[in-house]
């Protein structure tokens, strides 16, 4: 939680009244006792200015989700996260082979090889989205997009080739 100036800000007044009349009881001069408050209202700001500036970095438990992490852990864990590499390999669309459906190895069949990359990236080997806009260096609404048009293209092609 931040720093709450205003209640902050009360109390050191109410504590400095309190405290300059002590100072005043005990005969200090109010050249000293300005001093001594100039001095504690410097801490109080310095405190005001670490509260405001320092966050927790502690990661939720192990019940919480990523949405509950502070913004700073947010930022700290995309520092230092790292997306695998992606290489291909001339096996990679193996899979395709395993399709009994018939439309649907035909619709495959056409799809440009960006877009066979990107569905296998997605349906067969679990990458998410955010994982496949790093790779291709687009944003993840883009990538979404593509997917949908994907499938909605193998849904249609499925369609008009069994009419």
């Amino acid at each position: 939680m931040g720093f709450n100036y205003g209640l902050e800000k009360k109390n050191f007044d109410s504590q400095w009244a309190m405290t300059r009349k002590q100072y005043e009881d005990a005969g200090m001069s109010s050249e000293a006792i300005q001093a001594m408050y100039n001095y504690d209202w410097s801490v109080f700001n310095a405190n005001r200015s670490y509260q405001n500036h320092t966050q927790e970095m502690a990661a939720p438990s192990f019940e919480q989700s990523e949405e509950s992490y502070s913004p700073l852990m947010n930022k700290y864990q995309e520092a230092v996260s790292v997306t695998d590499t992606y290489h291909e390999t001339k096996s990679r669309f193996a899979w395709i082979g395993e399709i009994e459906n018939e439309q649907l190895l035909n619709a495959l069949e056409t799809l440009k090889t960006e877009d066979l990359e990107i569905i296998t990236m997605y349906a067969y080997e679990g990458y998410d989205t955010t994982e496949i806009s790093k790779v291709y260096g687009v944003s993840r609404p883009t990538i979404s997009i593509k997917i949908k048009r994907i499938t909605k293209f193998l849904k249609n092609f499925n369609f008009n080739a069994t009419n």
